[in-house]
């Protein structure tokens, strides 16, 4: 068995439950043992975090289009960043413009990295496949599927508000439709992690065994 790196890009709207199923799935012996390898996750989010706070032309670039974003000791205010994106496309577009090459290229980092280490399967989470470029590079995409009243339910169970929730669920409502339009392969998501886990899993398999001989 080929021990290629597959990248598959793992998306879904706000509150879908992307984090949780990545983990499981990289935690997945049985799915480990049928693709030949071990299965990683990186969240493009956290890379963005991670970037912002170290890459000063970044974070210089980013506050000229959102000036009062600087916290006193000349950091980010991440919450307050993310309130005008989402209340406003236009900031949200230039941010992407500026944050999605950073994005991309420390996913390809990782991915040499993980490559360099006979990782089998890197799951890259992020909820803009599409209009990031990041589907171009990948070997295939998942869209996990939640029905609105499960995803609203899980937002508040981690604290968050309704409206911010209708904010964000606005803001993030072509997202469906540019998953479709990079041909991401649907899992519903709506039910128990497990049942999404198995969904997941058998779909995972066929993109890492495809034109592979298995024996």
């Amino acid at each position: 068995m080929s021990g290629r790196l597959v990248r598959v890009g793992l998306g879904g709207l706000i509150a879908s439950g992307k984090s949780s199923l990545a983990a499981a799935l990289a935690s997945n012996v049985e799915l480990q043992e049928a693709i030949g390898g071990a299965v990683e996750h990186v969240d493009a989010d956290a890379l963005l975090r991670t970037a912002r706070s170290t890459d000063v032309s970044l974070r210089d670039a980013i506050l000229a289009v959102v000036p009062d974003a600087r916290r006193a000791d000349g950091s980010l205010d991440s919450a307050l960043l993310a309130a005008r994106a989402f209340a406003d496309p236009a900031v949200m577009h230039r941010l992407e413009d500026l944050q999605w090459p950073v994005v991309r290229q420390a996913i390809s980092e990782a991915s040499r990295d993980a490559q360099a280490r006979g990782v089998r399967l890197l799951l890259v989470e992020a909820i803009a496949l599409g209009r990031s470029g990041l589907a171009e590079e990948l070997d295939g995409s998942l869209s996990l599927h939640v029905d609105e009243a499960v995803r609203r339910d899980r937002f508040a169970s981690r604290g968050g508000n309704e409206e911010d929730f209708q904010v964000r669920n606005a803001a993030q409502a072509g997202i469906a439709a540019e998953m479709a339009g990079i041909g991401a392969i649907r899992i519903d998501g709506s039910g128990p992690l497990p049942e999404t886990v198995h969904a997941a899993s058998l779909v995972l398999r066929r993109l890492c065994l495809q034109g592979e001989s298995t024996d």
